[in-house]
């Protein structure tokens, strides 16, 4: 069964709604206005995963919609936001979650039309492996960025001796901020690494060669070793605090980058969206 025509304008106000609602809410110290953002958020939510669902019955040829790939990802940030939320209790990173979705949402119906430049091999498994998982990586990644900047936010106000304001007193503390970012690392590198080598594979199944220096490949090298020098130095040289979160900000900034910019902006990327 067809979705109605208005259902994405729909999410998009739903998501609008609730992110308002919720900054207000935090902003004012209102339990109720956020209690009322994340329903409004999560009737988004459902209608999302409907749109979703509603793509993949529609054809394996929304696998490479820029449409499909972008509601797929904006889901995705909020399935990580509601696994934080349910073990550790950060409601709070709601503010990040919600903008994020909006935009990704609003980005993929912006979209509609273009697709990615995908060879047919990229059906099933490798689907699973390549995007998949640096989707996974990325969502995690978005959480890790609004945790580093609240903790980047939250330690200069300490350090500094200036206070919190009203609604700061409800964050997290600093160690709650920096479990998010050592389960981002443990979780998220692992991931981005398999999709990547997952995306090797295929191209040398696909084209024979490995690296064609694609301006995308090159990026996606950049933030491998980044995430790799993070990994290793949060894992075996006890990193904490502040230099993983500025790291963690520094790698999903340049996997937006990637997402967004070279997909649209670059046309001589093999990984471009084209009409």
């Amino acid at each position: 069964m067809a979705l109605p025509d208005y259902l994405p304008m729909l999410v998009i106000g739903l998501y609008f709604l609730g992110t308002g609602l919720y900054v207000l809410g935090s902003a004012l110290r209102k339990e109720k206005l956020k209690q009322a953002a994340l329903l409004l958020a999560g009737g988004a939510f459902a209608l999302h995963g409907a749109d979703i669902v509603s793509q993949l019955a529609a054809g394996t040829a929304a696998l490479t919609s820029a449409r499909f790939l972008f509601c797929l990802l904006g889901f995705g940030i909020l399935v990580i936001f509601l696994f934080l939320w349910w073990r550790l209790k950060l409601r709070f990173l709601a503010v990040v979650a919600l903008p994020l979705a909006l935009l990704f949402y609003a980005t993929a119906n912006a979209a509609t039309g273009t697709n990615a430049s995908l060879p047919p091999m990229l059906s099933g498994l490798f689907f699973l492996l390549h995007i998949g998982t640096l989707f996974a990586s990325m969502a995690l990644l978005a959480m890790g960025f609004g945790a580093g900047l609240a903790f980047l936010h939250l330690e200069k106000r300490i350090k500094t001796k200036t206070g919190l304001k009203q609604f700061q007193k409800d964050m997290p503390s600093l160690d709650t901020f920096d479990t998010v970012n050592h389960w981002v690392v443990v979780l998220g590198f692992p991931l981005y690494s398999l999709g990547l080598v997952s995306g090797f594979v295929w191209a040398w199944l696909a084209s024979k060669r490995v690296f064609s220096f694609d301006p995308k490949e090159i990026l996606a090298m950049v933030v491998l070793c980044l995430f790799a020098s993070l990994f290793h130095m949060r894992l075996a040289c006890g990193w904490r605090g502040r230099k993983p979160a500025v790291m963690t900000i520094v790698v999903f900034l340049l996997t937006v980058t990637s997402m967004l910019g070279i997909n649209f902006l670059v046309s001589t990327t093999f990984h471009g969206f084209k009409p």
